[in-house]
This record gives structure tokens, sequence and C-alpha cells, in this order.
């Protein structure tokens, strides 16, 4: 019998393959919810999104912890489920009982490669043969038939072939000139000092700016780097208005509202960081439009607010406001930037979100 193995997945900290297997089974069960509220309360293009992300989250969880194999399969299913949003595939029962079916069936091929550093190859090939087949059938009312095929019967055995992950050097230097320097130290300082005054780890920046790079390193045309530097140090330069606020909740809105566009304003006092004033004055906005302080949406909100965003969320969510909550879940961060896909932010860069992390826990590992 045929089995299969994803050796970077095995070398990884017991804690953090843990934390994948909560979390996998959390999204489980809430697309489980989902498809009986179909079933139960009648069908929603709203309640096929909610699936859809909760789907994808797993998968970039997966994808996070070098599960390729199951990132595959995934994938698949992903794409059947999107068709159904689409409307180019029509919802069945049949096709929401394949949804629960295969992904019982790749946790539990996660959870033989957690215990057993090994999973049988013939239910993961029969998996991806079936939902080639089903996605490629143009006549949908032979799907549930074809659901039912896979649903019957797992037997096939071929080999898969384990790709060996790429190591590269996590960060390359930044090179400033000596008056971006000079500005870069003073940026640093500032945040260094506010940090603590708004209860987190004096930290907090340096950890921000790191996640910055290694994300940005991941895209094919780049943000500057030294711009993202002085957005990192400086995003949150704005929310030194609300300590002026006292108990004031009114105006502490007011001002986190209006944070982005001051802290802008403060980097456009010095000659030369302009792109990272657009990229600070834009890191609270989202994707899909529904941010502040403008509401701009998609290409209108620089590619480097999207970076800066995406970096804050992780670090603020596993490190929280002290940074002695370390150890809160990784992957539940990983997992909450995976779910904003296509609506906080734009889908390519969540993957290259998700290609950053898996460097970093490569190079934790070493």
């Amino acid at each position: 019998m045929s089995h299969f193995a994803c050796k970077e997945f095995s070398a990884l900290e017991k804690e953090l393959k843990t934390d994948l297997i909560e979390c996998f089974d959390e999204a489980q069960q809430e697309m489980e919810a989902i498809i009986n509220s179909i079933e139960d309360e009648g069908f929603s293009f709203a309640k096929l999104d909610n699936l859809f992300r909760s789907l994808h989250s797993m998968k970039g969880n997966c994808s996070v912890c070098f599960l390729d194999p199951l990132v595959d399969v995934l994938h698949r299913l992903e794409e059947i489920v999107d068709g159904m949003r689409g409307g180019y595939i029509a919802y069945h029962y049949t096709l929401g009982e394949l949804i629960n079916v295969v992904v019982e069936q790749v946790g539990l091929l996660l959870q033989d490669l957690y215990q057993h550093h090994g999973a049988e190859h013939a239910t993961l090939v029969v998996l991806q043969k079936g939902l080639d087949e089903l996605y490629a059938y143009e006549d949908t009312q032979q799907h549930p038939s074809l659901a039912k095929k896979i649903l019957a019967k797992f037997s096939d055995e071929t080999d898969v072939e384990d790709e060996a992950q790429p190591t590269q050097p996590l960060l390359s230097e930044v090179k400033y000139t000596p008056e971006q320097q000079a500005d870069i130290d003073e940026f640093f300082k500032f945040s260094q000092k506010l940090n603590p005054l708004l209860g987190y780890s004096s930290e907090r920046s340096e950890r921000i700016l790191k996640l910055c790079l290694l994300i940005n390193a991941e895209i094919a045309e780049q943000t500057s780097p030294v711009q993202l530097s002085a957005a990192a140090y400086m995003h949150n330069m704005g929310m030194a208005m609300i300590l002026k606020c006292k108990d004031d909740s009114a105006a502490k809105q007011q001002a986190k509202q209006n944070h982005p566009k001051v802290g802008a304003k403060l980097l456009r006092s010095h000659k030369g960081w302009e792109e990272a004033a657009d990229i600070v004055e834009a890191h609270k906005e989202r994707f899909d439009g529904s941010g502040y302080p403008e509401g701009i949406v998609g290409g209108m909100i620089p590619q480097g607010a999207f970076v800066l965003s995406m970096a804050v969320t992780f670090i603020d969510i596993v490190w929280g406001k002290t940074a002695s909550e370390y150890n809160k879940s990784a992957l539940q961060a990983v997992q909450s930037i995976n779910f904003e896909s296509g609506k906080g932010f734009p889908p390519h860069l969540v993957e290259c979100f998700n290609g950053a992390i898996r460097k970093v826990l490569v190079a934790k590992r070493k």
C-alpha cells in the first residue's frame, strides 16, 4: 500500500501542528453548520460565500504548514464551491454531502500525517481525480451522480513525489541614503516611545516591519522596502491623539478614525516619504471598500497598505498588546487573514502572506 509524506510538516513543532488541527476542526465544524443550515433553512449565496471563506481559510493554514498534497485537494474542492457561488455549478444536497466527506477525508489524512508521518496515497488520488472530473463536467445534471461516485469508493493508488522546499535567506538588508537613515532612526524612536503608551510592546513596530519585508519579498512587483520601512514605524503615530481624549469615548472613536490621516501628515512633513505616507493613510482601507478613512476600494489602495495591514493584523493577534501573550495561535492569525481574502485583502497578496509565513516556520525550525 502506497503512502505519502510531508517532511516539512513533520519537522514542525508539535505545538504548531496541534494548533493546525484545532483550527482545521473549527473550520470543518463551521462548514458542516453552513451546509446543515442550507439543508434545514434553505439555500442562499451568502451562505455559500461563508462556506467558501471557511474552506479558503482551511486551505491557507494547510499551505502555511507545508501540507501541499492536502492543499491540492482542498483547492479542487474550493473550485467547485466557487463554481456554486458563480452560479455555473448548481448546488445539490449530494454536493453538500460531498463537501463534508472530502473535508472529513482530508482531516483523516492530516491526522495520519500528524501521528504517523505518512498517509494513504490512494485516498488522496481518488479525491483529486474525482473532484477534477466533477468540476470539468459541463452537464450540471450529472454532478450529483459524479459526487455519489466519489462518496462511494476510494481505491486507486499511485505514487506522489515529495517536493523539497527551497531555502532562501529570510531578509535582505534595506539600504538607505544617509538622509533616509536619519529619518528612519527618528521614526524608530517615535515608535519606541509611543507603543508602550498605547499598551503595546516597544518591539511591536520592529516585528511588523520584518513581516512586511518578508511579505513584500514574495510579491513579483514589490513596494519600495525603504518606503515600507518608514510606513511600518509610523503607521500608528496618529493614535497618539487618543492619549489626549481621556475618558471621552466619542473623541477616542473620532481620533481612531482619523489616525491614518494624522500619521500620513506627519510623514509628509519629512521630505521624500510621500509613498510611505500614502501607505499609512490607506492601511485601514479594505479591498472591498468597507474600510476607513475614505472607503476606497481595490486598486485605488496602495499595495504596501495591504502588506502593512496584514503584518499588523498577524503581529497583534499573535503577540497581543503586551507581548506577554505570545503563544497565542499563530494559525488563528493566519486563518483570520485568509478569511479576509477577497474582502479585506486581495487574494494574490494573501497567497504572498502565506508564502512568507511558510519561510518563517522553516527558519524557526532550523
